[in-house]
């Protein structure tokens, strides 16, 4: 008998817990505005790819054996 009390129990809480994750996501959602989002997603894009605005994306090749 207790093991199904203990299944009931983690199903229990494991509904509770997406249904708080849902509703932080909801909120985070609603607060930040549309312009904040397509920022966010643009900037994890070129961090993702690569590019950023300062330094480079190609090493120097200083004390390359093999460079001129």
């Amino acid at each position: 008998m207790n093991a199904v009390a203990i299944m009931y129990v983690n199903d229990h809480l494991e509904s509770l817990r997406a249904e708080a994750q849902q509703r932080r996501v909801a909120s985070l959602a609603e607060r930040r505005s549309l312009r904040d989002r397509i920022a966010s997603v643009a900037s994890g894009l070129r961090r993702t790819l690569g590019f950023e605005a300062t330094g480079r994306t190609v090493p120097t090749l200083k004390n390359y054996p093999y460079g001129g």
